[in-house]
């Protein structure tokens, strides 16, 4: 895979496809592989752009001299955007974490961006700016809990906890051995990523967002997950908003259904296109 040096940040990245761009985002403990499925079915009629995010792959870490903050995370898109020389109009898709990554992108990067994605963003700051303290005390339970197990060194349960919380209860159960061991490897990293998303933030903290979006969760997801996307919603009242079949995991667990949702959105596709039986619009 290709790398860009920019600015002392090693990016390692995928690249595919001709047309005009679009960059994929990963949630977290994941890589750009996540997207594979999605990349090949756009490439044929799209540059595709998928990174890794700190501390992913050959992507430079974190260097915890400080919390990260979203903004830090953003600089992996940023960078990729100016340093690949990528043209408007842009578009920008994520997932989890990465969703909180492309919406500050798209922030920064404004009128540049003429579509986004998302699918669960990761901002559980956004509970605690617009008062929802249920769902909010969920997330820094868990925030807590696995700051304490890292600091212990405890990965495996740390990976256990994280797996059970965004996957489903159970699912950590029915993961093979070596996946386990990759998702537990993969958390230190995490945890600077929950710095950056436990942020307190208002919904208008994103209003140099000028994008046209679609914002999606499952129906099978946590209720504080849920929560944000609605509080997002709150703010961009006029983006598509849509339910599918899954849970959090649902681009890798549901990726056909998912990567057409999300290809039909790029391309301009009405809503009605998409099989109903699948997607729901919510208000």
């Amino acid at each position: 895979m290709p790398t860009l040096q920019r600015d002392g940040l090693r990016i390692d990245y995928a690249d595919a496809g001709q047309g005009p761009p679009v960059l994929l985002v990963h949630s977290s403990a994941s890589s750009h592989r996540q997207w594979r499925k999605l990349a090949e079915r756009l490439s044929p009629r799209c540059r595709v752009v998928a990174p890794n995010l700190r501390g992913c792959g050959d992507t430079t870490a974190w260097h915890a001299q400080r919390p990260q903050t979203l903004a830090d995370a953003a600089e992996v898109v940023l960078a990729l955007v100016d340093g690949l020389h990528l043209r408007a109009p842009l578009r920008l898709v994520g997932h989890s974490f990465g969703a909180a990554v492309a919406l500050q992108a798209a922030r920064v990067l404004g009128e540049r961006v003429a579509k986004l994605a998302l699918f669960e963003p990761m901002l559980p700051g956004l509970l605690q700016g617009a008062g929802r303290r249920e769902a909010a005390a969920e997330t820094q339970a868990l925030h807590q809990q696995l700051g304490r197990l890292g600091r212990a060194g405890a990965w495996l349960a740390a990976a256990e906890r994280f797996v059970e919380y965004f996957s489903g209860d159970g699912a950590w159960a029915a993961l093979p051995a070596e996946q386990r061991r990759q998702i537990a490897d993969a958390l230190p990293h995490n945890l600077h990523e929950w710095d950056a998303a436990m942020s307190v933030q208002r919904g208008d903290a994103f209003d140099g967002v000028s994008a046209l979006g679609l914002l999606m969760h499952g129906r099978a997801t946590r209720r504080a997950l849920i929560e944000m996307v609605d509080v997002l919603h709150a703010r961009f009242g006029h983006w598509q908003h849509a339910r599918v079949a899954g849970g959090h995991m649902a681009p890798l667990t549901h990726a056909d259904a998912i990567n057409r949702l999300i290809a039909d959105f790029l391309d301009e596709a009405p809503m009605c296109a998409v099989d109903a039986a699948l997607v729901f619009s919510a208000v």
